[in-house]
């Protein structure tokens, strides 16, 4: 082990304790941070300069492709030392099933409504996609990785669901957490926000008015997703402008949502470039 850095053999000790604690989303909230492991998504914190608080490593678990990651982070300001950690240690503080030899902690960082970057001058509208109280990181995390992919200009998050910052979110969005403009803020400042600027909110549902590609999403939109299992409710539906459905012709009654912003997102991915072909 190298003795440049602090080392942690102890279950018991306190340091410990606490990144266990940061499993629970009250704790992460109440130390305002996050936790961030894969090696690919700590990577596209480091491209996006999205500032990082501790690092936590275990040269027995880092594969000889995550060393010159490591290497990187351990140069970096931190506001703590790093610290290595026996193979048992990092096991225990992992948020993941089997660690990969690197944890990082990170603060939150908040982005504001009214920071969006949102060009109503340029060729293209912006497009956004608001997920209102979803509930399993895995989908939000999905919805993040579509929504950067599709080009999409920011994801607003509200409602009762699943914390933004939840280490699975940034695990399943594969880094895009960091590439995407995301706020999480009350429905109701959404609608407000999002109507001021002139934006058609678009509702996703099983019961629409019409069909998936029957509407205009070339105009400013922003398309709304509900939960799950319940979808919208129906105080949020009542505040839409549109709602539009996506036909089902097996047996089962939805998609998955993460599945449903990417039909939605890729239409109007498809209408902007439709229509940029028609006026080139």
């Amino acid at each position: 082990m190298n003795e440049k850095y602090l080392q942690i053999t102890s279950l018991k000790n306190d340091l410990i304790k606490d990144l266990v604690r940061l499993r629970n989303r009250r704790d992460r909230d109440r130390a305002a941070v996050t936790i961030i492991e894969e090696p690919l998504v700590i990577r596209q914190a480091l491209r996006a300069d999205y500032p990082l608080s501790a690092v936590f490593f275990c040269p027995e678990n880092i594969s000889d492709d995550d060393i010159e990651l490591l290497d990187r982070l351990l140069a970096l300001p931190l506001k703590t030392p790093p610290v290595q950690l026996a193979p048992q240690v990092m096991d225990k503080v992992s948020y993941r099933e089997k660690s990969e030899g690197i944890l990082v902690v990170a603060p939150q960082v908040h982005t504001e409504l009214e920071n969006l970057n949102l060009n109503f001058d340029g060729p293209e509208m912006p497009l956004l996609l608001v997920m209102d109280a979803v509930e399993k990181p895995g989908n939000l995390g999905a919805a993040l990785r579509i929504a950067d992919g599709a080009g999409a200009d920011a994801v607003i998050i509200c409602g009762d669901g699943t914390d933004l910052f939840n280490p699975n979110v940034l695990r399943a969005s594969r880094g895009s957490f960091f590439s995407v403009p995301t706020v999480a803020v009350e429905s109701e400042l959404v609608v407000e926000f999002l109507k001021e600027k002139g934006i058609t909110l678009v509702a996703a549902s099983p019961i629409a008015d019409h069909s998936w590609d029957e509407v205009d999403l070339s105009a400013p939109t922003a398309l709304v997703l509900g939960t799950e299992h319940n979808g919208l409710t129906p105080e949020m539906m009542a505040r839409c402008d549109l709602t539009v459905g996506i036909p089902m012709r097996g047996t089962g009654d939805s998609l998955n949502v993460s599945t449903s912003a990417a039909i939605l997102l890729y239409e109007a991915v498809r209408q902007r470039r439709q229509k940029s072909k028609g006026t080139a």
